[in-house]
C-alpha cells in the first residue's frame, strides 16, 4: 500500500526560544534533514513538507534537498494540520513533526503496518512521556486509537532538555 507522508514543520519553536526547529542540528544534523532521511530509508516515495515563511533556514535547507514544500499560515499545529488534511486528499497520510528526529524507519513502517491493520480512521502514536505528534491517517477523521511504543526514540523535541536527551541518545547509537 502507497503512503504519502507530511512533515509538519511551521511552528515557533517558543519552548526553545524560537527557534526553527527543522535547522535545528541533532548529532550535528539539522531535524528537517533526520526525519526526511528516515522517511525515505523506510521506503516513503511521497513526502510533501509543511513549512511557514518565518522559518527561513528550514525552507533553505529544505530548497537544497527538497522540492515537494508548501507553505503553512504557521498560525499553529492545528490550523495547519487541518488545512494540510483538507489539501492533501491522499490517503493513507503519515503526519510526523519535524521534531521526531529519531523515531527510526523501522519504528516507522512498524507504526504504518499496525495503523493499516487496525482499521481505525486515526491511529496516534505514543512513546514513553505520551503523545509524539506521530500520526497515520487513514481517513480525514473519526474515531482514534493509539499505538505504544517503549522507546527512547520514540521522542519529541521541545525544550532544551528534549535537545541534550536527543543529542545523547543520538550519540549513544552512533557508538554501537
Amino acid at each position: 500500500m502507497q503512503v504519502t507522508a507530511l512533515i509538519m514543520s511551521g511552528g515557533r519553536g517558543s519552548r526553545l526560544g524560537n527557534v526553527d526547529k527543522g535547522s535545528l542540528n541533532i548529532c550535528g544534523k539539522p531535524m528537517i534533514k533526520w526525519v526526511l532521511d528516515n522517511l525515505i530509508n523506510a521506503g516513503i516515495e511521497k513526502i510533501i513538507v509543511a513549512v511557514s515563511i518565518r522559518n527561513y533556514d528550514t525552507l533553505r535547507i529544505l530548497k537544497e534537498v527538497h522540492s515537494d514544500v508548501y507553505i503553512s499560515s504557521g498560525v499553529d499545529y492545528v490550523t495547519d494540520l487541518s488545512f494540510a488534511l483538507k489539501l492533501i486528499r491522499l490517503r493513507p497520510l503519515l503526519v510526523m513533526p519535524v521534531d521526531t528526529p529519531l523515531i527510526t524507519p523501522d519504528i516507522i513502517l512498524d507504526f504504518i503496518n499496525k495503523g493499516i491493520e487496525l482499521s481505525k480512521p486515526v491511529v496516534n502514536m505514543t512513546g514513553r512521556r505520551g503523545y509524539v505528534g506521530v500520526t497515520l491517517f487513514n481517513e480525514s477523521m473519526g474515531e482514534w486509537v493509539d499505538v505504544n511504543y517503549d522507546s527512547p526514540l520514540v521522542m519529541d523535541i521541545d525544550t532544551p532538555h528534549d535537545v541534550n536527551t536527543a543529542n545523547q541518545l543520538c550519540l549513544r547509537l552512533r557508538d554501537k
